[in-house]
Order: C-alpha cells, then sequence, then structure tokens
C-alpha cells in the first residue's frame, strides 16, 4: 500500500456559536486552513507520530492505542457524572493521546485491528485554540486517514461519526457542529435537536467578490479557558437566568436565519447589521472577555463588525474574530470561506 495523504478544513462559525448547545441553528464555513494527515506502512508493527506543529516524535503500538481509548472512556465516564473539567483535561494531557483515541475509535467503529504499523506525519495550518475547530479538523482527517488504511469505503458519514466520538474527549460535549463542517466542508446549516438527532444541510451561498473580500481574521490570543470550560459556564448562566437566556437564544435564532438570507443576496448592510448583534448577545451570556470588547468596539467604529468564532474567553483572548467590513488592516488575515471538506490527495 502506498502513502494515504488526507486533508480536513478548519472552520468559522458565521453565528450560532453557544446557542446551537441549545437546539438553535448555526451556520458554518469551512476555510482555507487545513489539516494534512499522511499514513506510510510500515513492516513492523510500529505506530510512529510526527508532528513538527504538534512538537511530537514518538512511537507506540496498537495495544497502547486500546488502552489509552479505553482508559479514556472510563475517565469520560467521570467527567459524565460530575461534569469536573479538570477530570476531562486528563484525558488528553499529552498531545499525542488525543491522536492515540482517534485511531482507536476508528479501529473500535470498524471493528478492526491493524495489520501492519504506520508512520504517521501530521500538519497543521490551523492556529490552534483559535476558535477555528483545529481539534475537529485533526480528528476528521485522522479518522478518514485511518479509514483508507484499514481499506473501508470512504464514507463521510462514517468518518464524521468517528471525529465526533473523538471530541468528546476534549470538549466534554461537542454540538457536532466542528467536525460536521470540516468533514462536508463549503457552508454548513447544523442545528442539534437531541444528542442522538442532528440537522445536517449544506447551503448554497454564493458570495460576490466584494462581499468574499470584505470577510478578514484578527487573533486576539489563545483563550485561557477551554471551550468545554466556556459551554459549562453558559450552561451556569442559562440555570441561574433561564428566561432571559431563552431570550437571547431567541434572538440569536432569527438573527442566524437572517443571516442565510442576507448572505445568499450578498447584502452587505445587512450582514454587518446581523454580525454587529450576534456579538452582543454572546457578549450578554458572558463569553467575550473586557479587553476583546473593546477591540470590537473600535472595530465599529471604525464602520466594521466583528464577533468571536468559538468558544470565547472570559479573562484575555478569544481566539480568531471574524471581521466584517470595508477597513484596510494589515493586521487582519484574509480568509475564504466555504472551502472544500475531507479530501483524499492522489
Amino acid at each position: 500500500m502506498k502513502s494515504i495523504k488526507v486533508s480536513a478544513p478548519g472552520k468559522i462559525h458565521l453565528l450560532g456559536e453557544h446557542s446551537i448547545v441549545y437546539g438553535k441553528p448555526a451556520i458554518l464555513a469551512a476555510v482555507d486552513k487545513r489539516c494534512f494527515v499522511e499514513i506510510t506502512p510500515r513492516k513492523d508493527k510500529v505506530i510512529e507520530i510526527i508532528s513538527k506543529d504538534l512538537l511530537l516524535s514518538e512511537k507506540a503500538d496498537e495495544k497502547i492505542i486500546l488502552r489509552k481509548t479505553k482508559q479514556a472512556k472510563k475517565i469520560w465516564n467521570v467527567f459524565n457524572k460530575s461534569k469536573n473539567f479538570s477530570i476531562l483535561q486528563t484525558i488528553t494531557k499529552n498531545p499525542s493521546d488525543y491522536l492515540y483515541i482517534i485511531i482507536g475509535e476508528a479501529l473500535g467503529f470498524y471493528k478492526k485491528t491493524l495489520k501492519t504499523g504506520f508512520t504517521l506525519t501530521i500538519r497543521i495550518e490551523i492556529p490552534v485554540g483559535s476558535g477555528m475547530g483545529s481539534s475537529a479538523a485533526l480528528a476528521v482527517a485522522l479518522a478518514g486517514g485511518i479509514t483508507v488504511f484499514l481499506e473501508e469505503k470512504f464514507d463521510k458519514e462514517k468518518i464524521n461519526h468517528i471525529a465526533f466520538l473523538a471530541e468528546h474527549y476534549i470538549h466534554g460535549f461537542p454540538s457536532g457542529g466542528d467536525n460536521s463542517a470540516s468533514c462536508y466542508g463549503g457552508f454548513v446549516w447544523f442545528r442539534k435537536e437531541t444528542d442522538s438527532l442532528k440537522i445536517l444541510q449544506p447551503i448554497e451561498i454564493s458570495l460576490s467578490e466584494k462581499s468574499a473580500n470584505l470577510f478578514a481574521l484578527f487573533d486576539t490570543g489563545r483563550p485561557k479557558e477551554s471551550t468545554g470550560e466556556m459551554v459549562a459556564s453558559v450552561k451556569t448562566f442559562v440555570n441561574k437566568r433561564k428566561t432571559y437566556a431563552e431570550k437571547i437564544f431567541a434572538d440569536q435564532d432569527l438573527s442566524t436565519r437572517n443571516l442565510l438570507t442576507a448572505m445568499q443576496e450578498n447584502d452587505e448592510d445587512e450582514m454587518r447589521t446581523i454580525i454587529k448583534s450576534g456579538e452582543k448577545n454572546l457578549e450578554k451570556i458572558g463569553v467575550v472577555s473586557p479587553s476583546v470588547k473593546k477591540m470590537i468596539r473600535q472595530i465599529e467604529k471604525s464602520g466594521g463588525a466583528a464577533k468571536i468564532c468559538g468558544g470565547g474567553g472570559k479573562t484575555k483572548g478569544t481566539g480568531v474574530l471574524l471581521v466584517y467590513g470595508n477597513e484596510k488592516n494589515n493586521n487582519y488575515a484574509k480568509i475564504h470561506l466555504g472551502e472544500e471538506g475531507i479530501k483524499i490527495h492522489e
């Protein structure tokens, strides 16, 4: 068997993060930053992992992978009862742990064992901890690579399911939106009805060149808090102020639907207004730090709009901001929305 090369994109939440956990819709877009995995078969049983981006160079075998995965399941069950995120964080305290778990979940899903070892090389363009779904892209790409290595059908639905299982060990209770956007690509309408029922619908959006060029990213710094911790924080907020939270989420639901229409019609003014409104709702639920709020107000004063794109943060950084507006700023990074999902590279 030749080397297998697979990649999956990062994502941006255009709107709907956090409210997605409470049954509201979200619009996500795959972006032009990707995670690449290459699997090269070996003649021995060794599994070698190499990644400059993750500072990894180590070796393991199938027994270690299966043991790590089994242990992760036990710890996650303890976390599920206690909701203590310090317990969850022990699952992936080493960068390689998450990789072992993804491989282990794939082996368990397909009910297969490894015929030979392999060398796994990983390259990540997506900034880690930025709110751009780096862990989801890694899970999707690696699940896809292992699927091919096991000579299984390259079925995106199955690959997405494996990635979603793996995401639980980092985020606790992920919505499934990040891995779905990474797996299927393009623009995605996602709504979680229940833990077992999710509505996933590709969206036809053709942004004009002018509208597309108005989107950019600005890095506020990696959040101190994990996505799981921020989700837990919002849950505490909801439990304390249920009626107020429901009102915020209902408004975010409407804004998300209106944003879809505005994007399909390339209505620049409406997109700018909705992004501002959506950001205000995220601030109301406490996921935007004071320093980042100041940055966003400055962008708004210059005629643009900006919002956080992931779990957010309470203290300093909140990851990347999605910026929309006419202002030319060398600190902004260009971004292309609606990129292709997981793919095999010949």
